[in-house]
């Protein structure tokens, strides 16, 4: 076969270079972190390698709110468990501090829980330590407590409820997790840079709304000692008016708040991990959950124990993105009339996983009509059990089928 000139990479390359490309500006803009040091070259991260610097003014050099010049005074968000509170807070500052949003003994045992596992994951030496803080990833299969959390029964974080409602506000109800990580700050570490969470998406712009939204419990009371998480409040807002980047900014703070509150953050927000300068290890969790066609962090598909799967609820398979419609997630098509609900019976694709993890998932591969005496019989087949067993309308689909002779 001869492959047209036109088509060759040398020619393509030749056809491309030096060329004025429709989107080539936007697409390569490094919005918005461009203007962001462009603007504001204090906020520029120190490299990994140098000695961090007090006195001179860089981002991380900061205090809590109440104690700093450019915002004590300022009606910024403190612990409250008033919903119009919250609700403002959070429309206005970009965040919202939700007061004992888990009890002492639900602090005390998440707490527990990640302090033992963030422990033997360094020991085994598969601990994912940066300079800026340890990460534990897949919460999910390391610990019941977690997975409770997920679906925010009030037995695991008693203000479950009340965070489904302003999660429900922010994305629409049929969010689900990005990711469910601890974030350990250790004595001494490096700051991150400043960050928007939701510039998984940059350079495009989501300015009407988030598209993520951060729920971090704090485990441990923090301050600017212990690290706590450096915010610019209402930095949604400038990064909004500047439509997509950043002009001259505020300085951030240290998030100063008790154990047992729970931050809610606006995806768009610009914050990051601080530096530790007490003598002990500093404990959040950071739960980000996100519009349904964000692509996940954490796979969860493939990250879920097999026994995680088997007894989990509909609500936990729901926000972990085990509902698929015509748009996202199906398996080998099955999924395609799933509306995306939760306990929806056409989307519900744990049952593809479950028989993967058996091994008795049995794929549709090359067919022809004259090949098909030797294949698998259709009930053999996992696409046409799960059809069967729960798409509601495969007899509809029986029917046009029988009904098309053409070739």
């Amino acid at each position: 076969m001869t492959i047209p000139e036109q088509f060759t990479a040398n020619a393509v390359a030749a056809a491309s270079e030096g060329v004025a490309t429709p989107y080539r500006d936007f697409v390569t803009c490094g919005e918005p972190y461009r203007s962001l040091v462009r603007n504001n070259p204090w906020m520029r991260p120190p490299s990994t390698k140098e000695a961090l610097v007090w006195g001179e003014g860089c981002y991380y050099d900061t205090t809590v709110a109440r104690k700093h010049p450019q915002w004590k005074g300022k009606d910024l968000p403190a612990p409250t468990k008033d919903l119009h509170r919250l609700r403002s807070d959070f429309h206005l500052w970009g965040y919202c501090l939700i007061e004992d949003a888990t009890s002492a003994d639900q602090t005390e045992r998440l707490r527990e829980r990640v302090t033992q596992q963030a422990a033997a994951e360094r020991a085994l030496g598969i601990a994912y330590l940066m300079e800026a803080q340890q990460h534990v990833w897949a919460l999910v299969n390391k610990g019941e407590v977690f997975v409770r959390c997920m679906t925010h029964e009030p037995d695991a974080v008693q203000a479950g409820p009340l965070i489904e409602q302003l999660l429900d506000e922010a994305l629409g109800p049929g969010w689900h997790h990005l990711s469910f990580i601890s974030n350990v700050s250790y004595p001494g570490c490096h700051p991150q840079g400043m960050h928007q969470d939701q510039a998984l998406a940059a350079p495009y712009h989501f300015l009407e709304a988030p598209i993520l939204v951060n729920t971090v419990y704090i485990l441990q009371d923090v301050d600017e000692v212990n690290g706590g998480t450096l915010i610019v409040p209402g930095s949604h807002r400038l990064y909004c008016e500047g439509r997509g980047t950043f002009g001259e900014l505020p300085r951030p703070v240290n998030l100063e708040a008790p154990a047992g509150t729970i931050m809610l953050m606006d995806g768009r927000v610009l914050h990051g991990g601080a530096v530790n300068r007490s003598d002990n290890l500093r404990y959040i969790l950071t739960n980000s959950v996100v519009r349904p066609f964000i692509r996940q962090q954490e796979s969860f598909h493939l990250t879920i124990r097999p026994d995680i799967l088997k007894s989990a609820s509909d609500k936990f398979l729901w926000r972990c993105g085990f509902q698929a419609t015509a748009s996202r997630s199906m398996v080998e098509g099955f999924g395609y009339f799933g509306n995306g609900a939760l306990g929806n019976t056409d989307g519900s694709i744990v049952h593809a996983r479950i028989a993967m993890d058996e091994g008795s998932y049995a794929w549709v591969g090359e067919l022809s009509p004259e090949a098909i005496d030797g294949y698998p019989p259709e009930d053999r087949l996992t696409l046409a059990q799960l059809q069967e067993r729960h798409e509601t309308r495969r007899s509809h689909a029986r029917e046009l089928m029988r009904g098309i002779t053409a070739r």
